[in-house]
């Protein structure tokens, strides 16, 4: 009986030269943040502090805490092309022309 043969197609770690990786982002983690904390820069690299808020019951009562959940570090063109995306997703949220926003 001849042997069945099996696709051997799958992805190279890299993939392709300047693509995002599929395989390669499994593990990237998502990060939420309610609140940019302390932010400033260094030889050339952006730092921000990205804080999120918990809700704790203290003594029975509710309460607001802030934790750092990351700490952003960036060189300075990267930081551009963040905050050209940024401008690109405030621009999304613009109502087309001639319609009331709600």
């Amino acid at each position: 009986m001849a042997e069945k043969e099996y696709s051997t197609m799958s992805e190279v770690i890299p993939g392709r030269t300047d693509q995002v990786s599929g395989i390669g982002s499994l593990g990237a983690p998502f990060v939420y943040t309610d609140w940019v904390g302390p932010y400033g820069h260094n030889a050339g690299v952006a730092s921000f502090t990205l804080e999120a808020i918990r809700l704790m019951e203290v003594d029975g009562s509710l309460v607001r805490d802030r934790v750092v959940v990351a700490h952003l570090r960036m060189p300075l063109h990267t930081m551009m092309a963040l905050k050209e995306s940024i401008q690109k997703v405030e621009d999304m949220l613009k109502p087309p022309a001639g319609t009331k926003a709600n």
